[in-house]
């Protein structure tokens, strides 16, 4: 079966909102047709670079967006879409690299054929007016009398909605709605559905992101047992999903997309157990993935949390992220496997130590990243009147990145220790794996003697602390795939072809091969 959302099947209002006044944004820069039908193109915004600031009172300004496109698709077939696009032309490119879809393109008419399910991203020369496109299976509603919170075809608008225990939402793949979920110290909810979840309605007007005074997309405080399936989330007014000690937590086939606005990290884990992230696109504007303690919860661990076979897109910070609010006893067993990085941020896989938790037994394995001449490197803008100065500066992600800056003024006696409290070590980071790391390196990239340029950060910055065990096994190279280079060759990067900076550390402490 194959179909496909269309939020205009008919409207549904709520809270007195005109019903005029509920339009979904429809795309002027492509046209999508699929057996001989012609797909709804509906539009949404992101970064249109990477220029980032601390919050100072007042959101982002639109100029600093450009609009995108996306479609959504629902099925369980191989499909063909043919799609015209507005936006001049040289190169189309279908992500993530590793799918390996190549485009064809006749008469302007570009031709793309998707045998799975699956979130692709197709762009043309560059990612200024991009189109994503997710096709996933369908999710249904078989027993619609037990749904606490059902959004059938149409646009709603139910701005914040409070969830309780046993709570669920289904949104229809016919139905955008504008709106967001909170819950505090619940359990048993489930969020599902094949529909969209658009924050636009929501404004921010303070600083604290782990304060419910702004919400976002999701967000969940002291919960347990929670489903989140199938939805997707675009345009939150600060961290997309967040999961503030929570235990027990699902994340399927989810798509965070069309983010822009200060602060929009893609899904913040805070002091929470058993949590599994699978099968997901996660475009954020700041840092996609991140796990973090704070102080609020600092006696609890992070511990069990995995996030496998996704496709994760950092405009600015870090993609695969622990800390830097690392205020907890330890880190344990997390890992990040099989997933694509269409664009790492600065940094494709950090640990940023801030406090002195004790992480350990953490794996970064099978990570494909893809490194285009395109990308332009972050900035920081130090007030609302400067500019962005980097559109001829390449972005040049670390690959591993691992260092204990202070956070906000801690020091090595801060109080939370993890183990043996008489133990004098602070910061502690043990049993470290990165193996598997694929880098498609842009031949427009600068190059060291003809090397692709690929970094590698270990520092300690504190007297007392520990590194060790850390492991960083087989990083291969190879080019980005085009017409003429179908079937790229990985070639394996020796210790010699790393940029290496390492500070503070024992000899021992780390070992490098290459296979």
């Amino acid at each position: 079966m194959f179909t496909y959302s269309d939020f205009n099947h008919g409207k549904t209002t709520q809270n007195a909102v005109e019903e005029s006044l509920l339009v979904a944004p429809i795309s002027s820069d492509y046209r999508v047709y699929a057996k001989g039908e012609e797909i709804p193109v509906y539009s949404c915004r992101i970064s249109s670079y990477p220029f980032n600031i601390w919050w100072m009172g007042r959101q982002r300004p639109l100029e600093q967006s450009e609009s995108a496109s996306y479609i959504n698709l629902i099925g369980d077939e191989e499909i063909t879409l043919t799609i015209e696009a507005k936006k001049p032309h040289s190169r189309v490119l279908v992500k993530p690299y590793n799918k390996g879809i190549l485009a064809n393109e006749e008469n302007g008419i570009i031709s793309v054929t998707l045998k799975t399910t699956g979130q692709y991203v197709l762009e043309l020369d560059d990612y200024h007016g991009l189109l994503y496109i997710f096709y996933s299976k369908p999710i249904e509603c078989k027993k619609p009398e037990e749904i606490t919170h059902y959004f059938g075809p149409g646009i709603h608008y139910p701005r914040q909605i409070q969830l309780k225990s046993g709570d669920k939402v289904y949104i229809d793949k016919d139905a955008l709605v504008y709106g967001c979920f909170l819950a505090h110290d619940c359990c048993d909810i489930e969020i599902f559905g094949n529909g969209i979840l658009d924050d636009s309605g929501e404004e921010r007007f303070a600083a604290p992101c782990y304060t419910d005074f702004t919400v976002g997309n999701i967000k969940f405080y002291d919960c347990k047992n929670l489903t989140i399936r199938g939805v997707g989330m675009t345009n939150s007014a600060i961290w997309c999903l967040n999961l503030f000690h929570c235990f027990n937590v699902e994340v399927d086939d989810i798509k965070i997309f069309g983010q822009w606005r200060y602060n929009t990290d893609g899904i913040d884990i805070v002091n929470s157990q058993n949590i599994f992230i699978r099968n997901s696109f996660i475009h954020s504007f700041d840092d996609t993935i991140t796990i973090k303690g704070i102080l609020r919860y600092c006696q609890t661990p992070n511990k069990n949390i995995h996030t496998e076979n996704c496709i994760l897109w950092c405009d600015w910070g870090k993609t695969c992220e622990l800390g830097i609010e690392t205020a907890c006893l330890e880190y344990e067993n997390i890992s990040f496997s099989n997933c694509d990085l269409l664009r790492a941020g600065n940094t494709a896989c950090d640990i940023a130590n801030g406090y002195t938790a004790f992480v350990h037994n953490i794996r970064f394995e099978n990570i494909r990243i893809e490194m285009n001449a395109f990308d332009t490197a972050e900035e920081l803008q130090f007030s609302y009147e400067s500019n962005y100065t980097k559109q001829n500066t390449p972005s040049i992600p670390a690959i591993l990145r691992i260092i204990n800056f202070p956070y906000e003024g801690t020091t090595n006696s801060y109080s939370i220790r993890s183990g043996d409290q008489t133990s004098e070590r602070t910061a502690w980071v043990s049993d470290i794996l990165c193996r598997q790391i694929t880098v498609y390196y842009d031949d427009g990239l600068p190059k060291n003697d003809g090397n692709p340029i690929l970094n590698i950060h270990l520092e300690n910055t504190r007297p007392g602390a520990e590194y060790e065990n850390i492991r960083i096994e087989n990083i291969t190279c190879m080019p980005v795939p085009c017409a003429e280079n179908t079937s790229p060759v990985a070639t394996p990067v020796p210790f010699e072809g790393i940029t290496w900076h390492i500070k503070n550390l024992r000899e021992d402490a780390f070992t490098f091969s290459k296979s």
